[in-house]
């Protein structure tokens, strides 16, 4: 019998790469693209996915507007073309499209897979939409935190309501995890980039890896603690908006 880390909870799902099933999306062809989790899995409000594109492949029409995207280099490297403009996406650089923007999305001469968040933008009155961003994960250092050998890094903008979520990366060293178990509002896109060690999810302590995500709800209780090693995750969070 087949056995699985891969675990579906109340509020929230692990998945592991041994639980990826590639499907296909119009825009990317044939491109193989692991969905991690879709609206289709309630209360989620977002899709995520790991979108794998051959050397010199990309996407076979363009994405048309509709939708804020975020996109971010595992490995490879792909180029983002919107409103002329072109952005690179080496491992660790990523893009932020507003809604109102279509893109295309190409590799070059080597393999590129890419972590991909999409999800309808919120507008708050009186605050303008986003406009493109984009960076690399490098480009700011690490912020320290309350918590000795626990730090963060901001992706896009935190302080500006103009923003509806943020995409953060938060490095552990061995042994060090969160001050406590959180219990939010906020929802939670999660992919390990590197390390592992435990998560807490509602009353269960899972093993994570690099490779895993996690999805979690609303007001799912969540912990974590880094194994032998220095750990890291990407983590997408909602901002600013209450969800009414």
């Amino acid at each position: 019998m087949q056995t699985s880390r891969g675990v579906r909870g109340l509020s929230y799902t692990l998945v592991t790469p041994a639980n990826h099933y590639p499907s296909r999306l119009p825009h990317f062809g044939d491109a193989p693209v692991v969905k991690l989790v879709t609206p289709r899995m309630a209360p989620s409000r977002i899709g995520e996915y790991l979108v794998s594109l051959p050397a010199g492949a990309g996407t076979a029409r363009p994405v048309e507007p509709g939708f804020e995207t975020f996109l971010y280099g595992l490995e490879g490297e792909a180029t983002v073309l919107t409103g002329g403009e072109a952005f690179a996406l080496h491992a660790g650089g990523f893009a932020y499209l507003p809604g109102d923007h279509a893109y295309d999305v190409a590799a070059g001469d080597h393999p590129a897979r890419l972590l991909m968040v999409k999800r309808r933008y919120e507008p708050f009155p009186g605050v303008a939409a986003p406009q493109p961003l984009c960076g690399h994960r490098d480009d700011e250092p690490f912020a320290d935190t309350d918590v000795p050998g626990f730090r963060r890094r901001e992706l896009l903008p935190t302080a500006d309501p103009a923003f509806d979520f943020n995409m953060s990366v938060l490095a552990f060293d061995p042994g060090v995890g969160l001050d406590k178990v959180e219990i939010h509002d906020e929802e939670h896109g999660l992919y390990m980039t590197a390390g592992g060690g435990t998560y807490l999810l509602e009353d269960r302590e899972l093993e994570v890896r690099a490779g895993d995500f996690i999805y979690m709800a609303p007001y799912c209780p969540q912990s974590f603690v880094a194994g032998d090693e220095p750990s890291e995750y990407l983590l997408y969070k909602d901002v600013w908006r209450d969800g009414f």
